[in-house]
């Protein structure tokens, strides 16, 4: 789409471009009728002004936005200092901002690392982001921006994910492997890709053994896998459990803890970034999801993109 310009509003509006230029810069010679027209053309295309822009391509701030679903303390941490490692030792700064798990909030965050020139953006998509039309002015500016951990079917943007697929058959093999025949498997959030990614190919092991039952359960965090589970074991017992992170391996573990009933042979496998599991229970069998190395992976290869553009 080509960018559109000074002279482009002027035109659509029959004015002349000195009108518009001070309509955008809030002039106050300029009528309220008129700056609220020049605006609404402004924002339904996506108007950019020109040294704007030129400030993008050819300056360097130095400074990445960080965009991440939710300030937590499983896993994100991990993602944080990687990239921090990465930053600090190519002279960069990066700023933390939280969507909140907010499709609004993300758009707000994309908005505030525009405004304030960042040379690259690092996100973690929220689990209400179905597309990626709101990052329009990011492709027009083309900013460089790379997605990580949590993200959408997309050919746009680079990515940095884990192997989904390997992580959710190896937990469902070292359970057929332990002789479990009565598993629950405990994944997060439903309308995430990484859920349905892991449920998937989880499933496929599973479902090759007709002697083994498994029930799935969605849990958007650890009290909701708390609140569950212990309803479920008012009527069943399992003898091997799957949680797909840290934060429904805690939920669960809190659910073992206050079972009275609890099994000594059940086992226990979960994908996990590997601190928490030394602090709960030693049995517990980890497939390690490293968000150190992933935050140094998606920093590098942001910068590697910035390099590019700089040429």
């Amino acid at each position: 789409m080509k960018r559109i310009t000074i002279k482009d509003i002027a035109k659509m509006l029959n004015i002349s471009t000195s009108t518009v230029s001070r309509a955008l810069k809030n002039h106050p010679d300029i009528s309220a009728a008129v700056k609220q027209r020049v605006k609404e053309v402004a924002d339904t295309f996506n108007y950019v002004p020109n040294d704007f822009a030129i400030n993008f391509r050819k300056k360097s701030s130095k400074v990445i936005g960080l965009i991440i679903p939710e300030i937590s303390m499983f896993f994100i941490p991990s993602i944080i200092k990687g990239i921090s490692s990465v930053l600090h030792s190519e002279g960069y700064n990066f700023f933390v901002l939280s969507s909140e798990e907010s499709l609004g909030m993300e758009e707000e965050n994309l908005l505030t690392c525009i405004n304030s020139r960042v040379d690259g953006i690092l996100i973690s998509l929220s689990r209400q982001t179905k597309d990626l039309t709101h990052f329009n002015k990011i492709k027009e500016l083309e900013l460089p921006l790379v997605i990580f951990d949590k993200t959408i079917p997309q050919n746009v943007f680079e990515e940095v994910i884990f192997d989904n697929r390997l992580y959710a058959q190896t937990a469902a093999q070292k359970l057929i492997e332990a002789g479990c025949k009565n598993i629950v498997a405990i994944f997060g959030d439903e309308n995430l890709e990484i859920s349905q990614t892991r449920k998937n190919h989880f499933s496929e092991v599973i479902d090759k053994h007709k002697d083994v039952k498994c029930k799935i359960i969605y849990c958007n965090s650890a009290d909701m896998v708390k609140e569950k589970m212990s309803i479920i074991f008012d009527y069943e017992d399992f003898d091997g459990y799957f949680v797909m992170s840290d934060e429904t391996l805690a939920g669960l573990h809190s659910s073992l803890v206050n079972k009275k009933t609890a099994s000594p042979k059940a086992k226990v496998v979960a994908i996990t970034e590997g601190i928490l599991p030394k602090y709960l229970d030693d049995s517990y069998e980890c497939i390690i999801n490293d968000g150190y190395e992933m935050g140094k992976t998606a920093a590098m290869k942001l910068l590697t993109i910035i390099k590019k553009q700089s040429i």
